[in-house]
């Protein structure tokens, strides 16, 4: 089973701590809020960049389920944030696992903290980079080529999470408007890049036309 996913979980309700919990990863809460139902408002939603808004701004699907908040993180990158992550956990006092899912390029990662890290696994390119710590009790069962599908999934089902809610017509999920200092640098750097190439090629003179070495009639006046 082919998977692109990556989402991350915070113990209990922090649905009125986002400001807090966001600036743990570097990302400013704008506080704008807006409500989807259904995968493809969802993803309308928090696609980058997103019409009529400006690139630093990304946007993260959010969902209570009374147990666990989940953050579906379209980015990819908030549980590969280890310290970040740790830092988080440590500072609110909560647990925190999350995943993400790459089955093409063969990456998956798993990070589990409570508060510390106590669970990390890392594939890159059908390799196992990292693994840390005792395989979790949820784990029983999910080979390594599992977690390159819906292994990871799964064991988020038996943490107490179900990505199929976000998915739910009666699920009140929450699209979160975040400010990403670091999206809107790298946006500006690819449009630098992209403009020196254009300038560059620009500059190049055009290749000269070949000479035309066939000798003409003395009487041939063109």
């Amino acid at each position: 089973m082919s998977a692109n996913h990556s989402l991350i979980l915070f113990e209990g309700d922090v649905t009125g701590n986002f400001s807090g919990i966001f600036d743990s990863f570097g990302l400013k809460f704008t506080g704008g809020v807006e409500r989807a139902t259904g995968l493809a408002e969802i993803w309308e939603f928090t696609g980058w960049p997103r019409k009529g808004k400006p690139k630093k701004l990304i946007h993260k699907a959010a969902l209570y389920n009374g147990m666990w908040t989940a953050v579906l993180d379209r980015e990819m990158t908030m549980i590969l944030n280890q310290a970040q992550c740790e830092a988080c956990a440590k500072r609110w006092d909560i647990k925190i696992f999350g995943y993400m899912v790459e089955s093409v390029s063969g990456s998956c990662a798993m990070y589990y903290f409570a508060p510390e890290r106590v669970r990390g696994l890392n594939i890159q390119n059908f390799e196992v980079l990292e693994e840390f710590g005792e395989p979790l009790q949820q784990e029983n069962g999910i080979s390594m080529q599992d977690m390159l599908g819906d292994g990871a999934m799964r064991i988020s089902r038996r943490i107490g999470f179900s990505d199929s809610l976000f998915a739910h017509p009666t699920s009140k999920v929450l699209i979160l408007e975040l400010e990403d200092p670091q999206r809107e640098a790298a946006h500006q750097e690819r449009s630098d890049i992209m403009h020196a190439q254009a300038k560059r090629r620009s500059s190049v003179p055009a290749p000269k036309k070949p000479e035309d070495r066939h000798e003409k009639p003395w009487w041939k006046l063109w």
